[in-house]
């Protein structure tokens, strides 16, 4: 069983270093736009979104197969517009599958009086606030919880200095037809978790972070690989 669940650590960690790009999802037009692309905001969002290391993907363009199954497996982007007759005034906020937010940019404003230069100079302003998106420190946001959770304890005990072990007491389950979501209690984050053919190791994905997840009756324990460091999280349910 050890040896097999080295092998499954090198073959879904290599697969992790792969993937150094996140995938995001824009749309072609948003509420304030009377056509797609108008005054080409989406294709120049869309390059500066590139230009930040992001993979990304008009919502009603072919999708790669895994994001057409899961879209969870992307996040969503959403360009929110605060004009008015004096100024251009744009933000961008980056949300998962669930529609939480996980990010929003600083208001950006353009004085230029033409409509068309307004934007384009407001979506440029957006790249170097879009420097500031950081997955995993975005886990430690404060979320506002609607009903109040009996067990919600995350204890993080670091086993040596080159692994780190985290666990999360109170995790649910949300059963779907490849596979399941562990939802945390506090803060409120989901792993999805992902069938293969063996019965005993599933492929789990959180963020930009893909690794192996080992289920048992009552826990879960997720391991992989983040910037060269082996984590170990431990879902208790």
């Amino acid at each position: 069983m050890k040896q097999l669940l080295i092998l499954a650590l090198v073959l879904f960690t290599g697969f992790s270093f792969a993937q150094n790009k996140q995938v995001i999802l824009i749309s072609s037009k948003y509420d304030f736009q009377n056509q797609p692309n108008s005054y080409n905001i989406n294709n120049i969002l869309k390059s500066i979104l590139i230009s930040n290391n992001f993979e990304v993907y008009f919502d009603d363009e072919i999708l790669p197969v895994s994001i057409a199954q899961n879209r969870c497996l992307a996040l969503t982007g959403v360009l929110v517009d605060k004009s008015n007759v004096f100024l251009t005034k744009l933000k961008f906020q980056i949300k998962d599958c669930q529609n939480n937010l996980l990010f929003e940019t600083a208001e950006v404003k353009s004085k230029e009086k033409d409509i068309q230069m307004g934007y384009i100079e407001a979506i440029k302003l957006l790249s170097p606030e879009l420097k500031k998106y950081k997955p995993l420190e975005l886990q430690k946001k404060d979320i506002v919880v609607t009903k109040p959770i009996e067990v919600e304890k995350k204890e993080v005990v670091e086993v040596s200095s080159e692994v780190t072990k985290t666990v999360f007491s109170g995790c649910k389950m949300e059963v779907f037809s490849n596979g399941f979501n562990v939802v945390t209690a506090n803060p409120i984050q989901t792993l999805f978790i992902q069938k293969t053919s063996n019965p005993l190791i599933y492929i789990a994905h959180k963020y930009n972070v893909t690794g192996v997840f080992i289920k048992t009756e009552s826990k879960g324990v997720f391991e992989f690989y983040y910037e060269g460091k082996f984590m170990v999280e431990e879902y208790l349910f």
